[in-house]
């Protein structure tokens, strides 16, 4: 087994802290409107279907690729490079959204930022460890198609 560097750790501890506070306080109180609850839905059906085109192996909560990992280039990695991070973003911040408080807001901007900078690592990582990754990601966006 690898050992990671403190910033990954950092990150990963970050990452967790900020999707807990999208969702604090967990109450039943209808703050926000409800296509909060639809964006939710669709980031947890995005995350779904990009499970299944990868495999449990590849997956690491950390930014480093693992060892033995596949490069995915097909199904919802077709369309951007980083599904799985989307996904995540598109829940959290629907949950922060339909909460409704300052502090959802807040977590949800904190949760961006330490995906992009995971995303940053993660590809000094997969550039490393694929020889075609740079063909491949040349022409997609990181999160949202066409876009960013």
């Amino acid at each position: 087994m690898k050992r990671r560097p403190w910033a990954s750790h950092l990150l990963v501890f970050l990452q967790i802290v900020f999707v807990v506070l999208c969702c604090y306080p967990v109450d039943m109180r209808n703050w926000g409107h409800p296509l909060f609850l639809i964006l939710c839905l669709f980031g947890a059906v995005l995350g779904l279907v990009v499970l299944s085109y990868n495999r449990p192996s590849n997956f690491s909560i950390y930014p480093e690729v693992r060892d033995g990992a596949v490069l995915i280039t097909n199904g919802p990695y077709r369309i951007v490079r980083h599904p799985m991070y989307t996904a995540l973003m598109l829940m959290m911040i629907g949950i922060a959204g339909y909460n409704g408080r300052w502090i959802n807001t807040l977590a949800a901007a904190g949760l961006i930022v330490v995906i992009i900078l995971k995303v940053l690592r993660e590809e000094r990582s997969l550039v490393a460890q694929f020889t075609g990754y740079n063909q491949y990601a040349t022409p997609l966006k990181r999160f949202v198609p066409g876009l960013f």
